[in-house]
């Protein structure tokens, strides 16, 4: 389990499901982290039972819950994807599923405990992510990290009945230290 100030992120479970499920299928939600198709509760499940037992060295992949500290309220998922060996390179996602607690720190506070998973754990090099152009909100978090903009793949999400641009920004493990030298995520201890 890794610690912020805000939450922890710790191994999804078979539990988790039913949180998942009750914003999942938002079309809120579901605008940001891919095409809008609704899942059903058994594919939610297989998908759940896959990515909990994923390794990141085998298969490529952690996916994380994010939690609240003090409560340890489900509040959406964190995964480091498309690892990269020997480059040390990989993509990022937080997703805060519940709308009500969105905007007040705990993607922030997310993000940053992941990065420090990925460049400390996982001894990473460059982490990436992709967002879409007009993620305004997201992308002010992401810049206040330290990510940069490195790119634009220009109308590649179908999104809303148009075409819509791909944000795709970075940030290196000498940023990141440079930033937070005394890390992001304490032992939950």
């Amino acid at each position: 389990m890794y610690t912020g100030e805000l939450v922890r992120l710790r191994a999804l479970e078979m539990s988790d499901l039913d949180d998942i499920l009750k914003f999942y299928n938002t079309l809120e939600l579901r605008r940001f982290l891919g095409p809008p198709i609704v899942r059903s509760r058994r594919c939610m499940e297989q998908w759940l039972q896959k990515v909990s037992i994923w390794s990141p060295w085998r298969d490529g992949h952690l996916y994380l819950a994010v939690e609240e500290k003090g409560t340890k309220e489900f509040l959406g998922v964190a995964r480091i994807e498309d690892l990269r060996l020997p480059h040390n390179r990989g993509e990022v996602g937080i997703s805060i599923y519940n709308p009500e607690k969105r905007g007040k720190g705990y993607g922030t506070d997310a993000m940053l405990v992941l990065l420090g998973v990925g460049f400390e754990i996982l001894g990473l090099n460059s982490i990436y992510l992709d967002t879409m152009e007009d993620n305004k909100r997201s992308i002010e978090v992401y810049e206040k990290i330290g990510f940069k903009r490195v790119g634009l793949l220009r109308e590649t999400e179908y999104m809303d009945g148009a075409h819509k641009d791909l944000l795709i920004m970075d940030i290196l493990r000498k940023e990141f230290i440079e930033k937070y030298p005394d890390g992001t995520f304490k032992d939950s201890q």
